[in-house]
Parts: structure tokens; sequence; C-alpha cells
């Protein structure tokens, strides 16, 4: 299924599907130019907690291996760890609602699921526990759990909000930052949010223009958003970090920000524009990315939030899941395993047809440093 690239064609917007939407709170960057949201751009800080990288080369270990999730004709979109009380959380969404046409081919149905997203409950190995389903939110690419105590439920922080004021039609991707607490059994709508609270904790950096993919670093405590700016640079994607405590209160803005820099583009990293942005995550100074598509090779990437020059640590095409029918890469997440961090990495497999088709989900995590 389509994913976001780093790179787009020159005057075009960086989206989903190569689109920006307009209006309020988007227009910000635009009206900086592109030179002027670069310029802008620069950290309030880089000082985030000195670490090694992860060591991304090898396979990895395995989590557990082509669980099925909730509905087995959604795909795994991404999932984060509640390291308090053993749980993963998952996003799952429909694939095709984000093409022209429904997979069926009935053009009555295109789009039918556009914004949903089933969020899946499960133990550490796999089983599913309970599920949540949310409408108008979007595409699910990335999510982050913060945990609330042992027994508790965690507050998740997913994009939110998938309506186009310049188009007057919703989209598949969410434009604004959610956070409200799972709640299982429910159906959340973001339109209508009377179920229970969604806080919008959307950053107002002057260069944030939308699609908002969020992680925690859950061992020092840190917010990162990969975000899209308004820029037809080659860099159009940026990664902005904020210490978690404040950007729960709503503190989201340039003064708030632990570090800022340019996501690498695809060329820079040295991997196929066809592979595409499928997860990401932050633990120390590193933000961890992952990258691929369905059939293809998938690559794990390193980048040091600390370095505001635009450069990057290792890139390595993993062959995790190698054998995983209809391979492709999705999400990227801290667990954190007797007291040690491990960076853990999904991929969605497929089997059955296009009209009939049956998902499930493998994890595979490293655990070693540079």
């Amino acid at each position: 299924m389509p994913a976001e690239h780093v790179t787009h064609s020159a005057g075009t917007g960086p989206s989903r599907r190569g689109l920006l939407r307009a209006g309020a709170g988007l227009t910000a960057a635009g009206a900086l130019g592109a030179a002027g949201v670069l310029a802008a751009a620069g950290p309030a800080a880089a000082d985030l907690p000195v670490t090694p990288p992860f060591s991304l080369e090898g396979g990895g270990d395995q989590v557990f291996w082509r669980k099925p999730l909730h509905e087995t004709s959604w795909a795994m979109q991404s999932f984060a760890y509640d390291n308090v009380n053993g749980h993963i959380y998952f996003a799952q969404h429909r694939p095709g609602d984000n093409e022209n046409d429904s997979d069926d081919g009935d053009p009555s149905k295109a789009h039918i699921h556009y914004g949903d997203i089933w969020i899946v409950r499960t133990d550490l190995a796999g089983n599913v526990l309970g599920t949540m389903a949310l409408h108008q939110f979007g595409h699910g690419s990335s999510m982050a759990v913060e945990p609330t105590g042992a027994g508790s439920a965690p507050y998740l922080w997913i994009e939110g909000d998938n309506y186009n004021v310049a188009k007057g039609a919703y989209e598949d991707s969410g434009y604004r930052l959610t956070r409200f607490r799972y709640t299982e059994g429910i159906t959340l709508t973001y339109g209508n949010p009377s179920v229970i609270p969604i806080q919008d904790r959307t950053p107002t950096i002057t260069t944030y223009a939308g699609l908002p993919r969020p992680a925690i670093d859950p061992v020092n405590n840190m917010l990162l958003v990969r975000y899209a700016t308004q820029s037809t640079s080659p860099n159009p994607w940026r990664l902005v970090v904020f210490p978690l405590a404040d950007a729960v209160a709503g503190r989201l803005s340039q003064d708030d920000r632990k570090a800022e820099r340019a996501l690498p583009t695809n060329a820079q990293l040295k991997i196929p524009d066809d592979a595409a942005f499928q997860g990401v995550t932050l633990y120390g100074e590193y933000a961890y990315l992952l990258y691929g598509r369905s059939g293809g090779p998938s690559y794990l990437a390193a980048v040091s939030m600390n370095d505001a020059g635009g450069g990057h640590g290792e890139v390595f095409r993993t062959t995790a899941g190698a054998t995983i029918p209809g391979r492709e890469p999705q999400g990227c997440a801290i667990w954190v395993a007797d007291g040690q961090p491990r960076l853990t990495f999904g991929f969605s497999g497929k089997t059955g047809t296009t009209t009939d088709p049956s998902f499930d989900a493998s994890l595979f995590y490293k655990n070693t440093f540079a």
C-alpha cells in the first residue's frame, strides 16, 4: 500500500498523496517561503542525552511471528509499547482506502474507510486482549503510548482530523496530533469527541504544516514528531523533539523544542526512491526510521537529533522476516525489557487475494549498541 516518501517532485507539497492541506493552522510555513521555512527551523537546543546508537546490523531477534490481529483484512500500520503493563498497541488500517478505487473495483465503495483505524491491544506475545475503533483520524502511520501506571489504561498519541478544508473532503491522513486515553470497546470519532476527551497536541512551531507522526522515548521521556512543512526543498520533512511533560501540558512551541532537524531524503540515505517511510521512534539522541515497500527491500536508519547539520548514522538493509509472504515493513518502537531498551520493528504479512486479503503481524528487535 502507498506510504510516505521523503522525496517529492518540485512544486508539490509533501504528503501521502503528494498534497498538503491548506487552511487554518497550515499556512504559516507557506507564508515564509522555502528559504524562510528552513531558516526558521533551527533547534532551540540540540541537547538530547548523548547515547550510542543501536547496532542495526543482522536480522534481529524475534518478538513474535505472524500473529493475526483484530481485523485480518486490515493491515498493521504501526505499534507502540506500554512498558509498565506489558502490552503492545497496534494501529490497523484497511488497505486500498487511500487509492482511487475500492478493493473490489466498486467505485461507490472507494474511500469508505478513509481515516478509520482499529487500535488493538495485545500481550507481549501478540495475543489480542482488546480493541478500540477510531473514525476520522488518519492512516495510523505512527503512534505513541504514554503509560499512566500499573493497571491503568495509557494515553495514545496519533494523527487525527483527516478533513481537508480546502478540498471540502476527507482524506486518508490526519493533520493534527491527538492525545486521548485508550478506552476499550468504544468507537471514537474525531469530529464528535463526546465519548471521551480528545486533546489537541499539535506542535505550534512555525514550520509545521501537518501529517504528524509521533513516537515516545520511554526511557528519557521525550516526544518525537515527524512532520511535513510547506517547503518544496529536497527536505520537506522534519523531526522535532519536546520533553514529554511539556507536550502533555500542551507546551509545543518554538521555545519548547529540545531538538529539531531536517529528515534526510532517500537519496541522502542512499536507499531506493520507492522505499517509503514506514515508521519512526526515538531513544536518547537518535531517531530510528524504517523504510521499504511490499515485496521489496527494507531499511533501518539512525539519525542523530544532536546533529542539526543534516547528516545521518548507520543505514542497514534488514533481512528480518524475509520469508514472510507479502512482507511490508510497518512501524518501530522502543520496548523496555528487563530494564534495557530494545529497538523493535515490525512487518505486515499478507496472504489471500486482493479482494479477500488476510494480514498478520511479526515483530523483531535489536538490543546491542554500536
